[in-house]
């Protein structure tokens, strides 16, 4: 990786077995939540208890999880609850109404085993910094959550890492459904890297927290470093008709909207990534090679078969950025971008090292279509160079409006190590662009093939 472009850093079929068919057991009565339960519970008698927001046994979240048996669904009527969850069985939480889930003025460190694994991961490293989540979901959990709002708003003056919306590890799965992170981080926002709306895993820990997410009709916004991430080998996300929204242009750090990374599968679709752009004074800027830029959807050593399809991604400094780290170079495409509507301020794509077959996208605006970079060690410290080059293919797309070109491969002119590459552009419209291709480099090609 180069060392500007900082970063915050497929589950295995089974075999189904035919059981003989046996009574099923009744599922776990509903358990309901009420701001007013305390008062309104006097009222009813035993029998009528716990059966509507009328007849709520429970005036918090987190008591009605701790009662609640495996398999349970707490219905939570409408209102603010001012507190931090945490949920380590398999349970389904339904809105009843508007419901805010509101981080307390003075949040508390996690206690979950995975917020333990993050706190040995940290000692071992930089000192103790222990996570701080709106939810945390631990264990063999597959937990469901539908019409809920998280408002995880932390003090402007936080300066935090661990700090996350809703956090998913040890193995659980999170159904996310019709329902929004509206802050994560401090607020108002500042420069520190801690602040993610949803983490799906932990790449960080040892071993590999893994986290599972489905995310559908969601909306998440209000974070300060990440809107998702999803990370570390084993941990993965389908992120459908979801909208993920950045501040906008700031001075204040370089925000991304998805992060898929460290071996972590991630498939994106029918979604929004929009308001991810950075104006950080000297550092951050127009050169996808030197400046540090914000990115939409940030695959860094994703999963192969990570995708993103069908989106819109929009008002991001770029559109799409795709590196890999596989030890070696992949000899077939790692990530497809798909029919998706790119229209950023400086590049709708841009190929680190890896693959990537870039398929029917239309891209407009900005200063370039596609971008290549190609860098070698001696340009930046050791260790952050290329270990292979950037290869793709890019396949009936339509390319406009580009102020520098529809393609551009830019260079770092190392006399030595840096890879030599191709990209393969197929029957694509590259009309409309201040120009077709520019290529600084010496030894990297980009082929067409019958385009316009």
């Amino acid at each position: 990786m180069k060392l500007i472009k900082p970063v915050a850093a497929i589950a295995a079929l089974a075999a189904i077995a035919i059981l003989p068919m046996t009574a099923s057991a009744a599922p776990p009565k509903p358990l309901w939540v009420s701001p007013t339960a305390v008062v309104r519970a006097l009222a009813v008698t035993n029998a009528a208890a716990n059966t509507s927001c009328a007849t709520a046994s429970y005036n918090t979240i987190q008591s009605a999880i701790n009662a609640a048996p495996v398999g349970a669904t707490i219905n939570i009527c409408a209102g603010t609850y001012t507190e931090q969850l945490t949920i380590t069985q398999s349970i389904s939480l339904v809105a009843v109404g508007a419901v805010t889930v509101a981080l307390p003025a003075a949040p508390v460190d996690g206690t979950t085993a995975c917020d333990a694994a993050d706190v040995a991961s940290e000692t071992a490293t930089n000192g103790v910094e222990a996570d701080q989540s709106g939810i945390v979901i631990c264990g063999a959990a597959a937990v469901n959550i539908t019409g809920l709002t998280v408002d995880a708003a932390w003090s402007g003056s936080t300066c935090y890492d661990n700090l996350f919306g809703i956090l998913v590890a040890g193995g659980a799965t999170l159904n996310f459904t019709n329902s929004s992170v509206t802050a994560a981080g401090a607020v108002p926002l500042n420069g520190c890297q801690g602040g993610v709306g949803i983490q799906v895993g932990m790449a960080w820990t040892t071993p590999v927290e893994v986290g599972h997410a489905t995310l559908r009709d969601d909306s998440i916004s209000g974070y300060q470093k990440n809107g998702i991430t999803v990370d570390g080998t084993g941990s993965s996300a389908d992120i459908d008709d979801t909208t993920v929204t950045g501040i906008g242009a700031t001075t204040q750090i370089a925000q991304n909207g998805i992060q898929i990374s460290n071996g972590a599968f991630g498939a994106i679709a029918g979604s929004t990534i929009t308001g991810n752009e950075c104006d950080y004074p000297s550092v951050c800027g127009s050169d996808m090679l030197y400046d540090t830029q914000s990115v939409g959807v940030l695959f860094y050593g994703p999963a192969p078969g990570s995708s993103v399809t069908a989106s819109k991604i929009d008002n991001n400094d770029e559109g799409v950025y795709n590196e890999e780290d596989s030890p070696r170079a992949p000899a077939l495409p790692v990530v497809s971008i798909n029919g998706d509507t790119l229209s950023n301020r400086y590049e709708g794509v841009v190929l680190d090292q890896g693959w990537a077959a870039i398929t029917g996208d239309s891209i407009s605006g900005g200063n370039v279509g596609i971008g290549v970079l190609q860098y070698s060690s001696l340009t930046f410290p050791p260790d952050f160079g290329q270990t292979y080059a950037a290869n793709g293919t890019a396949t009936l797309d339509v390319i406009r409006g580009a102020a520098v070109a529809a393609v551009q491969v830019e260079s770092d002119d190392a006399p030595t190590g840096d890879y030599r590459g191709a990209l393969t552009v197929i029957l694509s419209d590259l009309r409309g662009n201040a120009a077709r291709v520019v290529n600084n480099s010496l030894n990297y090609t980009v082929f067409q093939l019958g385009d316009l």
